[in-house]
């Protein structure tokens, strides 16, 4: 019974790994790297995830159809990274606590348009991916954007903010016309 309890789990993991490998051609990790290098791509978010909104218990119902505190669908609602040579024009949603700064009438979500002040680009040759990081200023708060791109067009966005708690969002990006 022991050995096949093993066999099992040998078989699970080796499944699990064989799913895990990345299946990206070299001429596909290629054209992402000559994209990254134009810079000249969007990305739009289908989901949110904010970090943590537990004293906002009670919003569930206002969210829209299929969202949860922790997984907020964004199908419908229009929202966009956009890098064009050295400038970023940035305009999400944002769910989450603000700790501090902003005001009446202030806009609540995370916008941006002008350019960036520091970029670190770095390539992950196990996922078959890279990693883009820029730190905006607006007028009323730093921003670090971390860009995970994969060759599949599939990406995820990591925004810290110097005033508010941090967000993540799923998506997909692709090359600007």
């Amino acid at each position: 019974m022991v050995s096949k309890l093993k066999i099992f789990v040998l078989a699970l993991v080796t499944i699990f790994f064989v799913k895990c490998k990345s299946t990206a051609t070299v001429a596909e990790v290629n054209e992402l790297k000559k994209i990254i290098s134009n810079n000249n791509f969007t990305f739009i978010a289908d989901t949110a995830m904010p970090m943590s909104i537990a004293n906002v218990k009670g919003i569930e119902n206002l969210l829209p159809a299929g969202s949860s505190l922790a997984n907020i669908n964004l199908t419908g609602n229009p929202n966009f990274l956009i890098i064009k040579n050295d400038s970023i024009h940035l305009d999400m949603p944002y769910f989450g606590e603000r700790r501090m700064g902003g005001g009446y009438n202030s806009d609540n979500g995370l916008n941006f348009e002008g350019k960036y002040k520091d970029i670190e680009v770095n390539y992950n040759d196990k996922k078959k991916n890279y990693r883009l990081k820029y730190v905006i200023t607006s007028k009323q708060e730093i921003l670090t954007l971390t860009l995970t791109m994969f060759v599949n067009n599939y990406a995820s966005l990591n925004i810290i903010s110097s005033q508010r708690n941090a967000i993540d969002y799923r998506g997909n990006w692709k090359e600007n016309e």
